[in-house]
């Protein structure tokens, strides 16, 4: 049992003990498995939201996203490629896992509707081929990256990332015939163990 007040997360797979933990304690980690709330996901779908009203063009594009057949598709770039180490360790979805994403997504959905989310909106543009009705996500930025994570959840379907900003965002999608896709390959580094991060209900390729 932790007695702890401070605790690190020591693993990326479950770790059954964090469930002895007292109360008030910190928790310090991504803690990126459904196994440790999958008893209490719906409460969580309903309090992870925004604080403050969103802006009108945020409800706009809500208003846009749940009057179609919506797919959130997210591209993590940043520091997975700009910094050697972590693009080392974790790597980029390749352009080949989102063209089978997408496919499958068409092959599935009736007219999807792709919302494209990135912190690189342009080598998204210019990569990927998404056919039809598409919307590159831009108006957000930086500073209010939490709008995009709303507005992804909002999303009847999901094609993620390596990335837990799109896992959450799919997560919290609380459409009962949600898809999530997700790659099967979590990170480059076989040091890292993800097998528990992907719900055995979401698709890997």
């Amino acid at each position: 049992m932790y007695r702890r007040t401070y605790v690190r997360e020591r693993m990326h797979t479950f770790d059954k003990a964090i469930l002895t933990v007292p109360d008030n304690v910190y928790l310090d980690g991504y803690w990126q498995t459904e196994k440790y709330f999958k008893d209490i996901e719906e409460i969580l779908r309903r309090e992870v939201t925004l604080k403050d009203e969103p802006d009108s063009i945020n409800l706009e594009m809500a208003e846009r996203i749940q009057a179609c057949h919506s797919v959130s598709l997210h591209v993590r770039r940043g520091d997975y490629v700009s910094n050697p180490t972590t693009q080392q360790f974790h790597g980029c979805c390749s352009i080949d896992y989102y063209n089978r994403a997408i496919s499958l997504i068409e092959e599935k959905v009736d007219d999807p509707s792709f919302f494209i989310f990135s912190d690189d909106l342009p080598w998204a543009k210019e990569n990927l081929d998404i056919p039809g009705e598409k919307t590159f996500v831009a108006h957000n930025g930086p500073e209010k990256e939490y709008c995009d994570l709303w507005l992804m959840s909002l999303c009847q379907h999901h094609i993620i990332a390596n990335s837990s900003f799109s896992w959450w965002g799919a997560w919290l999608g609380q459409d009962a015939e949600k898809m999530v896709i997700a790659p099967r390959r979590w990170a480059l580094s076989e040091s890292f163990d993800t097998s528990d991060i992907i719900p055995d209900s979401w698709i890997t390729i």
